[in-house]
């Protein structure tokens, strides 16, 4: 779900369970491409990943702390912390449920 950067500021402090933030422009092409990709993600992983996508736009600051420098960003934390970082689309849908696999220790 799209986040303000206040909302994603109190997720990131919850290490409950892994974060995966997907930072995003609405007039982004490539973030067009991610959206269902993560759609799908969200759905298959439940409660296990929270998935929270920023308005880089809307949420410059908070863009600019997290280091943000093309889009879209996925930010995979895990235990309160960056575990990984990608920059643009993953290949596929499958790609992306490795990479979750891989860094959040969720399988879809």
């Amino acid at each position: 779900s799209v986040v303000t950067a206040e909302q994603l500021r109190i997720e990131m402090q919850d290490d409950r369970s892994p974060l995966l933030i997907d930072v995003f422009a609405t007039w982004c092409g490539p973030c067009k491409l991610i959206a269902p990709m993560l759609s799908s993600l969200a759905d298959k992983l439940g409660s296990e990943v929270r998935v929270a996508k920023l308005d880089s736009d809307a949420h410059a600051d908070l863009s600019t702390e997290l280091r943000v420098a093309g889009l879209p960003t996925l930010i995979f934390m895990r235990d309160g912390k960056e575990v990984h970082r990608l920059e643009g689309v993953p290949g596929n849908a499958a790609a992306l449920e490795q990479l979750a696999m891989q860094h959040l220790g969720v399988a879809p």
